[in-house]
């Protein structure tokens, strides 16, 4: 039930985005996409701080006059590329949902998604963190802060469906105090944090030290084995699962990253 929940939520945003869009407003929608490259591109070379409406125009072939027409702010421009990176990430993550093997190994899968991700766009994975800091949301265009809403509603409820997993096979068992809401966070917290640490973070002498081991496995079985979700990483070759996740969900954006699944 809640999977077909959320394959509906994500069909009816897919469908608002595409449906009845006029000559005029589909040349929008491109030009909306070329500018956000050209502001992922800023971002990836002088970081965010140095973003500027000048710049991102100074890269494309239109005026700053025509790319206020399409973001209102720097900030505004921020959460758009939030939304394309949650656009793009949910697909990943529900499609972890249907991989073949124990509820705790579907959410490894969904982590291995999250990796792969962070790995082919730092600067998107990035942005939804940084979206939601006041700086940000202050200036954003309140349509734009509603459909980032509501992609995060639908990301929430896919972390949901995996703890519903967990729970409903018995894998799971939460202790007194714990509630499901509370193990989504866990999971969003511990992945986003260890991903940012691995590609932002690498030189950093804590990071370094670690880097011969997978450290997003390494940090989700420690959350996982901590919450008692069965099988324990002792009793489960996870590495495995990792590996297999990779080659069977995730192979198209390993061959865009250059590697192998």
């Amino acid at each position: 039930m809640l999977e077909q929940t959320i394959e509906n939520r994500m069909s009816a945003i897919e469908n608002l985005d595409t449906s009845s869009l006029s000559r005029k407003q589909l040349a929008m929608r491109d030009r909306e996409k070329e500018l956000l490259g050209i502001a992922r591109d800023v971002v990836m070379r002088e970081g965010f701080a140095q973003l500027t409406m000048d710049k991102v125009a100074a890269a494309s072939p239109y005026s700053k006059g025509t790319i206020y027409n399409h973001f209102n702010s720097k900030e505004d421009l921020i959460a758009a590329l939030a939304i394309e990176a949650l656009s793009r990430e949910l697909p990943m993550f529900k499609r972890s949902l249907s991989f073949e093997g124990s509820s705790r190994e579907k959410c490894v899968a969904m982590h291995v998604g999250y990796f792969v991700f962070s790995q082919l766009e730092p600067i998107l994975s990035m942005c939804a963190m940084v979206s939601r800091t006041p700086a940000v949301t202050e200036k954003s265009a309140p349509a734009r802060l509603e459909k980032l809403n509501e992609l995060e509603e639908i990301a929430v409820s896919i972390g949901d469906a995996f703890v519903q997993n967990g729970i409903d096979s018995g894998e799971l068992v939460l202790n007194p105090g714990v509630t499901p809401d509370s193990v989504v966070f866990a999971n969003w917290a511990m992945g986003f944090g260890t991903n940012a640490l691995v590609h932002n973070a690498a030189h950093s002498s804590c990071v370094a030290r670690q880097m011969n081991h997978n450290l997003v496995l390494q940090n989700i079985n420690f959350l996982l084995d901590g919450l008692g979700w069965k099988p324990l990483s002792t009793e489960f070759d996870y590495e495995q699962t990792w590996s297999r996740a990779r080659k069977e969900l995730f192979s198209e954006e390993l061959a865009l990253l250059g590697q192998k699944a």
